[in-house]
């Protein structure tokens, strides 16, 4: 009896497991670099495996619960496909941390935290890595006309950014501080998702 919902099981596993991946994948490409294409590999390799289980599963068999199991599948090639998991993530993500990244924001504009280098790196405090990939974020401009502060979603592999910024002076002053900027839009008052490339 057991042996029947095993496919389906797994299936539903790989699902769970496949969408953290997915939800996550800018974080693990920060830090696993290029070691995440043998992670996607051995996803889209179980889902084949499970996909021709099932299959067989139905024809040999005459399982006709395994059709569960290709319909999990399925969802999960479809999510996969179109869900806009960074998108998502950035969104939920700016109402989660907003408060912790205003109070980095304050400890910037207060002089509390400082850039580690000429080019405006701020490495972030213990408790608050978690709200910029790589653990900081990047001080474009702070002083008496504005502040244009980065909270990285991904810092790019080829020269391309996304970046979730604030700025105390809208998009105009984004737009004097960034260059090669392709896309921005307002996702609400001071908070701009931002791609360069």
């Amino acid at each position: 009896m057991k042996k029947k919902y095993t496919l389906i099981l797994l299936s539903l596993l790989l699902f769970v497991i496949s969408f953290v991946v997915f939800w996550y994948k800018d974080q693990i490409f920060n830090a696993l670099f290029l070691f995440i294409l043998p992670i996607y590999f051995i996803l889209f390799l179980c889902l084949v495996i499970l996909l021709v289980m099932s299959v067989v599963s139905i024809v040999k068999h005459k399982a006709y619960i395994q059709f569960v199991a290709i319909a999990v599948l399925a969802l999960l090639a479809a999510t996969a496909v179109f869900f806009p998991f960074r998108d998502a993530k950035v969104k939920l993500d700016l109402d989660i941390y907003e408060a912790d990244r205003l109070e980095i924001v304050e400890m910037i504009r207060d002089g509390q935290l400082l850039p580690s280098d000429k080019y405006g790196n701020i490495p972030l405090p213990a408790g608050y890595c978690g709200i910029s990939t790589g653990g900081s974020v990047y001080q474009y401009q702070n002083d008496e006309n504005g502040q244009v502060i980065c909270f990285w979603v991904d810092r790019g592999f080829l020269g391309y950014a996304i970046e979730l910024i604030y700025s105390s002076e809208g998009e105009e002053l984004i737009r004097a501080n960034r260059i090669n900027i392709t896309s921005i839009e307002e996702m609400k008052e001071h908070w701009y998702y931002v791609f360069t490339e």
